[in-house]
């Protein structure tokens, strides 16, 4: 291959290189010319003798198609040297867009997103990319994203791409299960996730030492300081740094929290500070979520957690004891709370008092009856032991819907779509309804559904990004909702994002209704 200044060769009979677009440890880069189709690509050469390595990787990042993903197009051996052959992108690296300025919280989360769009097309496909960091981030004037380097990527099912004595990454961005032995996965991907957004909100790296052995120790056993970054976005980050795999946050937690990063998170009590209980009229069981454990906003040490909320449940139990127990000496003396009489002895506390607002006013004796005795109001009438208490249950609103449908154009495009947005032009309803329905309205642990077009095409996706993940936005109103949290007072559908070898749709199937087809990722839940 030509260096600067040196001239021109032809690689493989196509490949015209022009200069020399940078170099690293996997090798050189060129800006090359397809001489057959006439576009300008990024033509690597590669420093290594393991051409069946190279090749077999080649097959497996080009088995990707996000548009988050820097793409391979073909893989060259000529007179010995392997070359890439991949999409041209002239942008700066994430890595030099941090040298150059301060990037704001909303920034940082909007490129965790994206790059989290890229790793999911892979681990969807069974692919780890295993160094992801600032430096394989390209970040595009618009504000697009592409993860690059693909080029120590491992298919996860096949065993013949590990690494020969050793692991392979870059050390500052590993996770600590891979020091221990464990190989890559998905969750170690999203660990280097968390440490490359730690750099670009920090302007520093969570674990960079002096030496690689001093990196390694920070990582397994030091606790990165965020000092720039509060709120979500720090609860977030520290989550996908949580040293155990098991417990850091999946990629659909991931993106309904990136995606909703302006939510108020509470901020955590600490465990020197006084604790005021406030007089407990109602207690509500608290609801687990899948993302309970990262929900605070600033972090804690690892030791610390456990302790402190075996001491907060203590607490809770202790005061919850109190209000059963208790009862007036004098019978006639008002309490705070308007509560059940010696004569009545509550036998399901917990039912009671979930279901009894503090402001209602005390249930009348009739109310208590069986449904088997006479309807008649008796006034006298106490609640008898093992008898259930009265509840009052506020109905809920009914939701509103909307059908969504598949449609499709006489050149095979795909569109989903609801009454929302006016259907494109050319496009004829193929399913109705066949999608489920999406929520009219936002509620708790919903998130948006946006419809797109594909940049330089006809073909058309959805997306919970406004702005549809760096392609072209239909529409700004959104088509609906869909559930990040599977409901459980209605039934639901999955909904997954589809791809045709370039044709995008949605579905409800998880083989996107044919093996021949990629299911890229799942949007959410939609009402059957």
């Amino acid at each position: 291959m030509p260096r600067v200044g040196e001239a021109t060769r032809l690689v493989a009979g196509r490949y015209a290189t022009i200069r020399e677009l940078g170099r690293g440890g996997m090798g050189v880069v060129w800006l090359a010319e397809d001489r057959v189709i006439g576009r300008q690509v990024a033509l690597k050469e590669l420093r290594t003798t393991e051409t069946e390595r190279v090749l077999r990787e080649a097959r497996t990042a080009g088995r990707l198609n996000s548009p988050n993903v820097v793409g391979i197009y073909d893989v060259i051996v000529e007179d010995g040297v392997t070359y890439l052959v991949m999409e041209l992108v002239e942008a700066p690296t994430l890595s030099e867009v941090m040298a150059t300025r301060h990037l704001t919280e909303d920034e940082v989360a909007d490129i965790g997103l994206q790059t989290l769009n890229a790793l999911e097309a892979a681990h969807a496909a069974g692919i780890v990319h295993r160094d992801v960091k600032p430096s394989n981030i390209m970040v595009l004037p618009d504000g697009r994203v592409k993860l690059a380097d693909f080029g120590i990527a491992r298919a996860m099912d096949d065993p013949g791409l590990t690494a020969t004595g050793g692991i392979m990454g870059s050390p500052g961005y590993m996770a600590p299960e891979l020091f221990a032995g464990k190989p890559p996965s998905p969750s170690s991907d999203l660990w280097a996730l968390g440490a490359t957004m730690f750099h670009a909100s920090e302007g520093r790296a969570p674990f960079h030492r002096d030496t690689t052995a001093a990196t390694m120790h920070a990582i397994m056993y030091e606790e990165p300081v965020l000092q720039r970054t509060k709120g979500p976005l720090a609860a977030t980050i520290m989550a996908l740094l949580t040293q155990n795999d098991a417990q850091r946050p999946t990629a659909a937690q991931l993106r309904e929290r990136l995606s909703d990063r302006t939510k108020v998170v509470t901020p955590p009590t600490q465990s020197e500070q006084t604790v005021v209980i406030e007089p407990v009229t109602t207690f509500v069981a608290p609801q687990p979520t899948r993302d309970d454990e990262w929900n605070d906003e600033k972090p804690k040490s690892r030791k610390k957690i456990g302790v402190f909320a075996g001491a907060a449940a203590a607490v809770v139990v202790i005061a919850l004891a109190a209000i059963f127990v208790f009862k007036p000496e004098t019978p006639g003396k008002a309490s705070a709370q308007q509560g059940p009489s010696s004569s009545e002895q509550p036998t399901s506390q917990s039912s009671t008092a979930s279901s009894t607002p503090s402001s209602s006013a005390p249930a009348s004796s009739s109310s208590a009856a069986p449904s088997s005795q006479s309807s008649a109001p008796k006034p006298t009438q106490v609640t008898q032991p093992n008898q259930p208490a009265p509840t009052t249950t506020q109905p809920k609103p009914q939701r509103q819907t909307l059908a969504f449908s598949r449609y499709l154009s006489g050149n095979g495009w795909h569109y989903s779509g609801t009454s929302n947005i006016p259907v494109p032009a050319g496009f004829t309803v193929e399913n109705t309804g066949g999608l489920g329905k999406l929520l009219a309205n936002a509620e708790a642990n919903t998130k948006p559904l946006y419809s797109c077009q594909i940049n330089n095409s006809e073909d058309r996706m959805t997306s919970s990004s406004s702005n549809c993940e760096g392609q072209r936005v239909y529409d700004a109103r959104p088509l609906g909702y869909v559930f990040t949290v599977k409901p459980t007072d209605v039934n639901v559908l999955p909904l997954y994002r589809c791809n045709a070898g370039g044709h995008h749709f949605d579905s409800v199937v998880t083989n996107c209704e044919g093996d021949q087809y990629k299911n890229e990722f799942m949007h959410g839940w939609v009402i059957a």
